[in-house]
């Protein structure tokens, strides 16, 4: 109860670092709730291959996949015995370091997965580890926005452009055990633009593309 305190405290301090004055980046409170961990469809997706291959990556080219990519994705109920739902995590990750096409995150709608679901490098750590968080949601922005030069997406290859972002932003989501956390992010420019990597990625699953952000 204490660090609960201490927690909610901490975030009443922050809102005078962070704002959600602006409508569009408000904290969005209508994701679809589905109790059902996975589709027959999507299960039959993930499952048809093993942990170690990577799956096919839908592109904004292909007209079914740009629906897709389009669609508002779906609540996941984490569970660290659910096998479809760790397979999908290790392919997603294989997917995201594959050697001849690497990204420095993806989400899961990228993978015809519309499930809320990314990995994330965070460039702000030690050895830049890739994480993987369900259920992500951005509770805060920062009120300093950004231009972020070389935005782009596995899902739209061959296109970059300046984007507007925020510099730091407050981040609530699930592990795969059940835990929940709220974190800051920052880091925006030069080697660590971890908080861009989540804004771009936490887009996804609403079916915001960052091509919908360029300036």
């Amino acid at each position: 109860m204490k660090n609960l305190f201490i927690l909610n405290f901490a975030l009443f301090v922050l809102l005078g670092v962070f704002s959600c004055s602006n409508k569009k980046d408000t904290i969005e409170t209508t994701i679809p709730i589905d109790t059902i961990s996975f589709t027959t469809a999507e299960t039959d997706t993930i499952m048809q291959q093993a942990d170690t291959s990577k799956m096919r990556l839908l592109t904004i080219f292909d007209y079914n996949d740009s629906l897709s990519l389009r669609r508002v994705s779906h609540y996941v109920l984490p569970d660290s015995n659910n096998l479809v739902l760790q397979r999908l995590i290790k392919r997603m990750y294989k997917t995201v370091t594959d050697p001849a096409n690497p990204g420095v995150g993806i989400a899961a709608p990228q993978v015809g997965i519309n499930r809320n679901i990314i990995w994330v490098q965070r460039l702000d750590k030690t050895g830049k580890p890739f994480e993987v968080y369900l259920n992500p949601r951005i509770l805060l922005y920062s009120n300093k926005q950004i231009n972020f030069p070389g935005d782009g997406c596995l899902s739209i290859p061959g296109i970059n452009g300046t984007s507007k972002r925020y510099s730091s932003v407050v981040v609530e989501y699930d592990l795969l055990d059940g835990s929940h956390h709220i974190e800051i992010v920052e880091g925006y420019s030069g080697s660590s633009f971890t908080a861009v990597i989540c804004q771009h990625e936490i887009d996804h699953l609403w079916g915001t593309l960052f091509i919908d952000r360029l300036l």
